[in-house]
């Protein structure tokens, strides 16, 4: 592999995490929207919710040529951060909102 086409596939790549951020970003939001929908930071992991997504994030990269020991761990961290921004949002509204 010479220099340019080095230098053209980590363009690519910069452009592929551009989109990836756009995405991340765009489910960002719809956690913020879910957040205010929950009953409390109780209800914020739902392990059947959890397991349903790991199985189709894993057969989605199978089917999409996506090693699993990367499509997996990706996902359970994006989850759990996920997780924590809904319990932060739910303290927060809570602090704005104190009646019971």
């Amino acid at each position: 592999m010479n220099l340019s086409e080095l230098e053209a596939r980590r363009a690519r790549i910069d452009q592929i995490d551009s989109v990836l951020v756009r995405l991340v970003a765009a489910r960002q939001r719809q956690v913020a929207i879910i957040a205010a929908l929950k009953a409390g930071p109780d209800s914020v992991r739902d392990p059947a919710r959890i397991a349903a997504v790991l199985a189709r994030v894993q057969s989605t990269a199978r089917r999409c040529g996506l090693d699993e020991a990367i499509a997996i761990p990706v996902w359970r961290e994006l989850l759990e951060r996920s997780a924590e921004a809904q319990q932060m949002l739910l303290a927060l509204a809570r602090q704005a909102d104190p009646s019971p």
